[in-house]
């Protein structure tokens, strides 16, 4: 897009958020103060807004994400179904009294036409954590406190307000583990990524049974592990954040010194299993050695969390909700975020750049580029993987399997 056609359309949305907020148009300015291009999905335009507060006469200013819709790829990553989702989110999930970001605006205008602007929460003291992967231990509990409260609010609309709760459920959309996308690149990363771990097993001359098993299953995990482990199940089914990891969340430090967590994009959300964001989580964003060491504290701080938030908004029989009907979802669906991370890690830990990624995608299709990508990080990630699945083993993760 040439400079004038941009800042035609930046005039125009900026336009209409303020008015949106009823503003004097002719006394208010407004800035760009950044723009960023992220992944796959969209461009972030941070702006500084200034106007006069018609109540007061004093001059005020506030600060705005602008995401917009990037066409790149769109049709393999659905970018469209993924700003629809978050909007969705924005305008009939979250109340005005809750933590998350709030929005300003929105434009959903099919097939390539989306915008939201949302509050700039770094004002309020949320910044990422500096690290992506292998974060200090208090930002993983600050992580499941927040999922805890994440998948209570769930719980309690549905059971509060189901008619509501259910026809935002029935707007969702499903973009990644679904089969009626041809050429779904996440079947291909599922199906061909998760192997590794299995062919490294077989080079240390591992159990021969168990890679024969596992070899079987996971050379079909979409269908097996990703597909059937989104479905809902009650009375366990919540809303769930879909790709819950760092670099979707901020954190800000209270008053008391307890890290805080904000959850942020909410482009994958699902009605599904807390299995789902709970191993995506352990198996994306903490080393093998924190989950076997603290696997248990932080599941614990998480149904802590979903608990504490349950008997706060009055719901009494939370017995369903107990930690071991918790565990034992976790135990049933952590393939799921062992899956992730087979396609994922590489990526977190720098052997593979996502503007070479994204270049091959397009050179070579979906298939061709995730058979060449398999092995990035040699052997080192290959070891990380099987180490990965040999702890689901002793967790008691893969019985179903075995």
């Amino acid at each position: 897009m040439s400079h004038e056609n941009f800042q035609k359309w930046l005039d125009e949305v900026m336009s209409k958020i303020i008015k949106n907020f009823e503003l004097d148009v002719d006394s208010t300015r407004y800035k760009l103060l950044e723009s960023i291009s992220i992944f796959i999905t969209s461009i972030v335009y941070r702006i500084h807004l200034q106007f006069e507060n018609k109540t007061n006469k004093q001059n005020e200013e506030l600060f705005i994400i602008l995401k917009r819709f990037k066409p790149n790829l769109f049709q393999i990553y659905r970018t469209d179904l993924q700003f629809h989702n978050e909007i969705l989110f924005y305008q009939k999930y979250t109340r005005p009294d809750e933590i998350y970001a709030k929005c300003f605006y929105v434009e959903e205008r099919p097939p390539l036409d989306y915008v939201i602007a949302l509050e700039n929460v770094n004002t309020r003291g949320y910044y990422a954590c500096s690290c992506v992967h292998n974060p200090p231990v208090e930002y993983t509990l600050a992580a499941m406190r927040e999922l805890g409260r994440f998948h209570g609010k769930g719980y309690v609309m549905k059971q509060m307000q189901p008619e509501k709760f259910f026809d935002i459920v029935e707007q969702i959309q499903e973009i990644r583990y679904t089969n009626k996308f041809t050429d779904n690149i996440f079947k291909f990363c599922s199906n061909i990524n998760t192997l590794r771990a299995i062919e490294y097993l077989r080079s240390q001359n591992y159990d021969a049974i168990f890679c024969d098993k596992m070899e079987a299953y996971l050379s079909n995990a979409f269908d097996k592990v990703m597909i059937k482990t989104i479905q809902p199940l009650e009375p366990l089914a919540t809303l769930c954040h879909g790709d819950f990891t760092l670099s979707n969340m901020l954190f800000k430090t209270e008053d008391n010194g307890q890290l805080h967590s904000m959850l942020i994009d909410f482009a994958l959300i699902k009605y599904s299993m807390p299995a789902i964001d709970l191993s995506t989580y352990l198996y994306i964003c903490c080393t093998n050695e924190m989950r076997k060491n603290k696997f248990s504290e932080f599941m614990q701080a998480y149904h802590d969390a979903l608990k504490d938030y349950l008997l706060d908004a009055g719901i009494q029989d939370i017995e369903k909700y107990s930690y071991d009907a918790l565990l034992d979802d976790f135990r049933r669906g952590a393939l799921f975020g062992f899956v992730i991370m087979c396609s994922f890690i590489p990526i977190l830990l720098g052997h593979l750049n996502s503007e070479l990624m994204i270049q091959e995608i397009i050179n070579l299709g979906p298939l061709e580029s995730v058979k060449k990508q398999k092995y990035m990080g040699g052997d080192e990630v290959s070891k990380m993987l099987a180490e990965a699945l040999l702890h689901l083993k002793d967790l008691g993760c893969l019985e179903h399997v075995l």
